[in-house]
């Protein structure tokens, strides 16, 4: 029987806030293969965990967090949970039995997150850097980490990303998942991911097609289906 990953999306989004310590130590406790969360940079050049450019939709306060300081974010909450820092996340996950999965928003600020990854102490084996950017998985690939990945759209050219970037990984969402995009993604060594998959239905059908990963807001529901199929 094959391994499927399980990775807690954003912590386990679908019941606790979004990107904050308390969804990734909940999604811990369900027993998760990895958690995942999103990486963006303050005005003043500290790593925080925000899955938006926009501070609008969680804080609802106008502008992007580009334009606002760390010191300035800290007033407000995210339903009653502080927004964390790169730093202390990954002294959450230090000595945790998870896979650390990073989705780094924007170009400018990979060697930053690495160089703070490096700095946590944690192994770089545990470590996935994941990105819509493939610049940013080159750089990731020279720095020596073994897994990088890239989120992917069709149409693609696998091939040619490949000879690019060389990722680990391809991260189609699911509705634009199908059986030649995984079958060739093995083909050329990769492994395929997906998300969001938060029912048994949509469950089924992406290890139908023969995925070996997948992101959940609902790791748990996730954990009990691959369990019940004896894929866990």
């Amino acid at each position: 029987m094959r391994k499927i990953l399980v990775i807690g999306h954003r912590g386990a989004c679908g019941h606790f806030p979004e990107n904050t310590l308390l969804s990734i130590k909940k999604a811990i406790e369900m027993g998760v293969d990895a958690v995942e969360f999103d990486v963006r940079m303050t005005r003043d050049g500290v790593l925080i965990l925000f899955h938006d450019e926009k501070l609008d939709r969680l804080l609802r306060i106008h502008g992007r967090v580009r334009d606002r300081t760390y010191d300035f974010l800290q007033r407000f909450t995210i339903r009653g949970e502080k927004i964390p820092t790169l730093e202390e996340a990954l002294q959450v996950l230090k000595n945790k039995n998870v896979k650390v999965v990073i989705e780094v928003k924007e170009p400018d600020t990979v060697e930053k997150v690495l160089d703070t990854v490096e700095r946590s102490g944690i192994e770089k084996e545990r470590v996935l850097i994941v990105s819509f950017y493939h610049q940013i998985i080159k750089k990731v690939k020279e720095r020596e980490y073994r897994f990088g990945a890239i989120f992917v759209c069709r149409p693609i050219k696998l091939a040619d990303m490949f000879r690019e970037a060389k990722p680990d990984a391809v991260l189609p969402r699911q509705d634009m998942l199908d059986r030649e995009l995984v079958e060739e993604a093995h083909s050329l060594g990769m492994m395929v991911g997906t998300w969001v998959i938060n029912d048994e239905h949509d469950l089924q059908r992406v290890l139908d097609l023969g995925v070996d990963m997948v992101a959940s807001d609902y790791p748990d529901r996730i954990i009990r289906a691959l369990r019940q199929t004896r894929l866990l």
